[in-house]
């Protein structure tokens, strides 16, 4: 049913690559008062996004991940990821042959996974006696985003500008995959802004 509408209708689909802000909020906190280093605010932004286009509506899903800048110490390597993927729908603001511009609702689930290791060296026989520490730290939850995309195309070829926003509500802590009590909250927003590059067609009007 989808594909027969893509094909009646129009449809096309495009990887992104740019730049991401999103912060760890307080678990940023709660790293520093442990003595690990905290990875920065923003990183490489990637992902991607599929759409049928039916008259005027636009509707799909996708899915990005931000790699904040990491963080060393003298003793720790610390990293951190934050992502999600998302039902989508939005609406043609401008609609021609060639150029196709959009806003866009999603909706779906998203979260934030931080890794921190010990930067340890020794003999192999020490450090099976007594290995790095290594900790994965891992919230998910509720994901809302907003984004803006214009597209132009050239025959099948699209290339075109996205703009977004999301927020997640995380909803706990693992730490090692294991549940945790008493942990700090993950409510935060993030941002981006990036180069599209894919494929498609549609009608212009």
């Amino acid at each position: 049913m989808f594909a027969a509408l893509i094909g009646a209708a129009g449809g096309f689909g495009y990887w992104m690559v740019g730049y991401g802000y999103g912060e760890l909020g307080d678990v940023a906190s709660s790293l520093k008062g442990a003595g690990y280093p905290v990875p920065g605010n923003g990183g490489i932004l990637s992902g991607g996004e599929g759409y049928a286009l039916i008259g005027n509506l636009v509707i799909g899903g996708g899915g990005f991940g931000i790699d904040l800048q990491g963080a060393t110490s003298p003793k720790y390597n610390t990293s951190a990821t934050i992502g999600g993927g998302y039902f989508s729908f939005g609406y043609a603001l401008f609609n021609a042959n060639n150029v196709l511009v959009f806003p866009s609702l999603g909706i779906g689930g998203g979260g934030v996974t931080v890794k921190v290791r010990e930067a340890k060296g020794g003999s192999f026989s020490d450090l099976l006696k007594d290995p790095p520490v290594s900790l994965t730290l891992e919230s998910g939850g509720f994901l809302v985003k907003g984004g803006l995309t214009l597209a132009y195309r050239y025959a099948f070829f699209l290339v075109g500008l996205n703009l977004g926003a999301g927020y997640t509500l995380g909803s706990g802590w693992q730490v090692n995959g294991n549940t945790s009590t008493g942990y700090p909250t993950y409510r935060q927003p993030v941002f981006w802004g990036t180069l599209i590059i894919g494929g498609g067609g549609w009608s212009g009007k």
